[in-house]
């Protein structure tokens, strides 16, 4: 694969050394992701020079929180 390679979101983020989700969400915020035929598709060599201009992918600060639901009693009719 060289630097003209284009992905699938899928494929650029499994390559980024962070989690999937981060890796996407960082995509997605430089405006890596782009359109071919409709299909969204990431062109490695943008990654590269994001990567080289400093911007790192990191890993979420904080997952997200589960908030649980009170139990009901179900009685019949």
């Amino acid at each position: 694969m060289g630097a003209g390679a284009v992905l699938t979101v899928n494929e650029a983020a499994a390559l980024l050394p962070v989690s999937d989700p981060a890796a996407r969400l960082w995509l997605r915020q430089r405006d890596l992701i782009r359109s071919l035929d409709g299909r969204p598709v990431v062109v490695w060599a943008d990654v590269l020079d994001a990567l080289r201009a400093g911007a790192e992918p990191a890993e979420a600060a904080s997952p997200v929180r589960v908030v649980g639901l009170r139990r009901v009693r179900l009685d019949p009719l």
